[in-house]
């Protein structure tokens, strides 16, 4: 066989030679293809002649011989000229080198000597539209999407045009823009990509139908990975973290070496500077040859030579050592900074798993007690985790969601018409009007029938279910500047129709107007009959702490039809509503559904929306949920305004009574975790900083305190934040503070336009110069029945904290003892920036219970501690229950934050877990996210006395029942002294 032939020879070889599909068989000892090999060959084969013109997906694990099948396809499926792409320098030099010789395919028997090797052309760099011609003498061409970036459109089109087939390996980089721009020149032309993970954590989308999927699960079977043991630490104070992961990675890699295997480790950091960090920890072992490579290092090109010379036993490096970096003998990993996501970290386990049998089993070190992934891969984290299983089924469940997905767009009939809709990744906007419809009177296929005056079907499918059509049109009209037909405008129309079978009831969208969507109704649906009316106004059902931001007036006046309402006057249109001298005509909300913000749009004529743009599934999903309340006779309309918030416009001095406040509304829970307040140079996460009880400094002005924690979890003042009131407006004031958002900015430039939350004894809410109410929510009294009285006994009452001496005397320590029984777990969370003081949770059947005790002191007067009625001493504790109800809803990110508090405070000899293990705050976080969370509150007050109670105390413990209440739903026990 010539080892050197043109580009013709070679070719005509390949289409003279039979391929060899023989199928290994190991215990024989027999040659061949592996199964998932020869399976992809198959696959892709028949999608190349059933429909050579769609990009078509391989997914093959890692280890599996993906690069092999890659290259059998060149001579089984006679590719004539083939671009392969890759995402690395390193895989560019890796797949050239093989695609050179052929080593592996020939030593198994696949190819014989019939076919000759292919003349390889490796792009580098940027290159004419003339010498891309030149390259017409390979049959395989090399390249990085980094490097085609450098060609010119012109360039492009003349590689495009010489090549008559596009390969991409690792194509979950596909999404990326880079990739995009050539696949999408290669449109029409065979396409096939190949990669392990086929899902992108960015959400965007891989094209391209999966046309095999080796699962995990057959390769492990199949004997394609090595066995994985997972060595767990277990080390919670993160002092420690590292040290402890290295002493058990380095003692398990000593032990290899005397049982006469030739392991190298690996060690995973984050970021340079955490593996500059970690070097010196193991450049104690000088016997191991450390090694520290990234790409600050000098000479990086020699140290990886000398890595794959197996020239050091440890190295350390930032993530992974390049994709397609492939060296059997790493077979050790000692994780410090655990990947969040499952296509990295698989890719990474796949590294250390391939089968030689001169090796031994791969090894994963890691701290359990310092979990930071998501809840998929948070179950390889645990004690004696077999992270074979986990992976396996991670990545099962991964492409699945994939091939789901790919299986939404399938259901559509006209595969063709679907494929292009799909590509064009409709996000309308979420939006539809609804109608009864019998089944008998369900047409979908009517659809077809779109094509009119001037607008014309371009695009139509039904899914198998026939519950939903989607359909794109083009219309043309006429401009409006000009009385000719000679120019017009083109539109391009989206429809959408869904049939919720079990209730019976149609959704209709399209992005034109009323005139359009009615045609598209008339041709799907025979007699439907709108929802409209007031049963439309349901559709506002379950929206806790509801504000109206818009509202439209039907009204009997011939002078005056409509009107329309925004903004703070909607105080007057809830009255005219409620009297009966106008109808609504149109409603725009905001509130919070089930612990979520969120936004409703509903209309007298049936239109109802969301004030979001998503995918047609989101779509579908949405409809259904509308179709539940639409349908639910039990829900009256004319209650739903009950709960609106009103508005009301604050002039002349703050009102009296505030005694709470909070971060703005547009800071949720998980933005909280994210964001930092920036004094005199030092940073602050703002979880951790606590805002006090607004002070009036003059009627014009409020003062709210900003604490932080010392180490020993004692609150500081470090500075304040003035509201002055404006004649119609008002000025936030709060020099030398800072918050990181996309940039930092200035606080009180962003509290000027998101305004602190403060809350009023009266139950209103503040945000900068308005009051918001509810008539339901407005001057409620505690109910009494709510009261609970202890004998505290001995109880030193003016104590309020355990702290971590565990003071048993004190009003938590004796909470603790009361409550301790009916908890496995009891959290001593007190502190700046607590969730509670006692955080209690016991576990039923599918349930997460949560109890969240709020713990006050009673002040001495004379020395003496008195119960009595003093408003004063419910103001604070209040707050804080006010406050905490913001944890509802958010699932790991509670557990996080109490393992976080935990950890932090064990290198100050504070342990806060008073009862249960720190394993079990492990369990209940990874089974929160298919366990119900069910959050209960309580206020311990021993300072107030139940018989002598006031109509102040009761006003403000009123006011933040109503406000926990009216979000979770749930009673709030208010525990005080006889």
């Amino acid at each position: 066989m010539s080892e050197v032939a043109n580009y013709t020879d070679v070719f005509q070889s390949w289409q003279d030679h039979r391929f060899n599909f023989s199928l290994a068989v190991p215990l024989t000892n027999t040659p061949g293809l592996r199964k998932p090999q020869l399976a992809a060959i198959y696959a892709t084969l028949g999608h190349l002649v059933v429909d050579p013109s769609s990009p078509a997906t391989v997914v093959m694990p890692t280890g599996t011989g993906k690069t092999d099948t890659m290259l059998a396809l060149l001579i089984a499926g006679k590719m004539s000229r083939t671009l392969i792409l890759v995402p690395s320098d390193a895989l560019r030099t890796q797949i050239s080198g093989k695609c050179e010789k052929f080593v592996t395919l020939r030593t198994v028997g696949a190819i014989s000597d019939t076919a000759l090797n292919p003349v390889v052309e490796v792009i580098n760099s940027g290159m004419s539209e003339q010498e891309v011609l030149q390259l017409a003498k390979a049959n395989v061409i090399v390249a990085t999407p980094q490097a085609l970036q450098l060609f010119d459109k012109d360039a492009l089109q003349a590689l495009v045009g010489i090549c008559s087939h596009l390969l991409i390996d690792e194509a979950h980089h596909v999404a990326a823009t880079s990739w995009g721009r050539i696949k999408k020149s290669f449109n029409g032309k065979p396409c096939i990509q190949f990669t392990a993970t086929p899902f992108r954590e960015d959400g965007l989308a891989l094209e391209g139908k999966i046309i095999y999927n080796y699962p995990l699960r057959d390769a492990q079977n199949d004997g394609y990975f090595k066995s994985i043991e997972f060595h767990p630490v277990r080390e919670y104070n993160l002092d420690r973290s590292d040290q402890a992961i290295a002493d058990q990675a380095v003692e398990l890699l000593r032990k290899d070496i005397q049982a006469g295997y030739n392991h190298l480790m690996l060690v995973r950091a984050k970021s340079q500077k955490r593996a500059e960090a970690l070097f010196e920890i193991y450049r104690t072992h000088a016997d191991l040859n450390p090694v520290l490579i990234h790409s600050k290092v000098p000479n990086q090109a020699r140290i990886f030579e000398e890595i794959v010379l197996k020239k050091y036993r440890i190295i350390v490096c930032v993530d992974m050592l390049g994709e397609g970096f492939d060296l059997p003998e790493l077979k050790i990993a000692a994780i410090h900074d655990q990947h969040r996501s499952p296509a990295v970290t698989l890719q990474f386990i796949g590294r250390l798993t391939r089968v030689d049998n001169s090796l031994g089993n791969a090894k994963f070190v890691a701290n359990i007690a310092n979990q930071k992934t998501d809840h998929q891969m948070s179950e390889l984290y645990k004690e004696s985790a077999d992270w074979g299983s986990v992976i396996r089924d991670v990545s099962q469940e991964k492409v699945s969601k994939e091939i789901e997905k790919e299986s939404f767009s399938g259901q559509f009939s006209d595969e063709k018409d679907a494929d292009t809709i799909f590509g064009l990744n409709p996000n309308p906007k979420i939006s539809a009007t609804a109608y009864h419809l019998s089944p008998k009177n369900w047409m979908p296929e009517r659809a077809n029938e779109m094509s009119g005056n001037r607008e014309k079907l371009q695009y139509i499918s039904i899914n198998d279910e026939a519950d939903t059509v989607i359909v794109v049109t083009k219309r043309e009209t006429l401009v409006g500047w000009a009385q000719t037909e000679a120019i017009f405008d083109t539109n391009w129309l989206l429809y959408l129709a869904f049939y919720n079978k079990p209730e019976n009831t149609l959704f209709i969208h399209t992005s034109g107007d009323d005139m359009q969507s009615n045609r598209f109704l008339n041709l799907v649906a025979k007699e439907p009959v709108r929802i409209n009316g007031e049963p439309t106004f349901r559709s506002l059902h379950n929206i806790k702490l509801m504000k109206l931001q818009n509202v439209g007036l039907s009204r009997a006046r011939k002078d005056l039809r409509f009107t329309m309402h925004v903004g703070h006057d909607i105080n007057q249109v809830i009255s005219e509503i409620e009297k009966g001298s106008a109808k609504k005509s149109n409603v725009f909300a905001t509130g919070f559904e089930q612990g979520d913000r969120t936004t409703v749009g509903c209309s007298h004529k049936g239109k109802i929306w969301e004030m979001n743009s998503s995918p047609i599934n989101y779509w579908v999903e949405w409809c259904k949920n509308i179709s539940k309340k639409l349908n639910d006779k039990t829900i009256d309309p004319s209650d739903l305004l009950k709960n609106v918030m009103r508005a009301e416009k604050i002039e002349q001095k703050w009102p009296d009574g505030l005694f709470y406040s909070d971060w703005p509304e547009s800071i949720a829970i998980e933005n909280e975790q994210k964001r930092s307040l920036i004094f005199q140079g030092e940073r602050f996460n703002l979880l951790d900083i606590v805002l006090g009880k607004p002070n009036y400094d003059d009627d014009l002005t409020l003062s709210i305190p900003v604490y932080v924690a010392d180490t020993d979890g004692l609150e500081h003042l470090i500075t304040k934040i003035n509201i002055k009131l404006l004649e119609d407006g008002y000025k936030t004031h709060c020099p030398g503070l800072k918050i990181s958002l996309s940039q930092e900015v200035p606080l009180d430039e962003y509290l000027d336009s998101e305004p602190l939350v403060l809350l009023s004894v009266d139950g209103s809410m503040l945000l900068g110069n308005y009051r918001y109410f509810s008539p339901n929510s407005v001057d409620i009294k505690l109910p009494i029945s709510l009261l609970e009285v202890w004998d505290w006994g001995t109880t030193k009452i003016h104590q309020e904290s355990m702290r971590a001496e565990k003071r048993f005397d004190s009003v938590q320590g004796f909470t603790y003892n009361k409550i301790a029984d009916d908890y496995s777990i009891v959290f001593n969370d007190d502190g700046a920036g607590e969730i509670a003081d006692l955080v209690a949770i016991r576990e039923s059947k599918n349930v997460i219970h949560i109890d969240l005790f709020h713990c006050k002191y009673c002040s001495l007067t004379d020395g003496v501690a008195i119960p009595g009625a003093r408003v004063n001493d419910v103001y604070e504790v209040c707050g804080q229950a006010s406050r905490s109800v913001k944890w509802l809803y958010t699932g790991e990110k509670f557990f996080d934050r109490l393992m976080e508090r935990y950890q932090k405070s064990l290198p100050i000899g504070f342990d806060r877990i008073l009862k249960g293990l720190p394993e079990q705050l492990e369990i209940l976080r990874n089974k929160c996210h298919d366990h119900e969370l069910v959050f209960k509150f309580a206020i311990v007050q021993p300072a107030i006395s139940a018989t002598k109670i006031s109509s102040g105390q009761l006003a403000v413990l009123g006011t933040s029942y109503s406000y926990i209440k009216s979000i979770s739903g749930s009673d709030i026990r208010v525990i005080v002294s006889p």
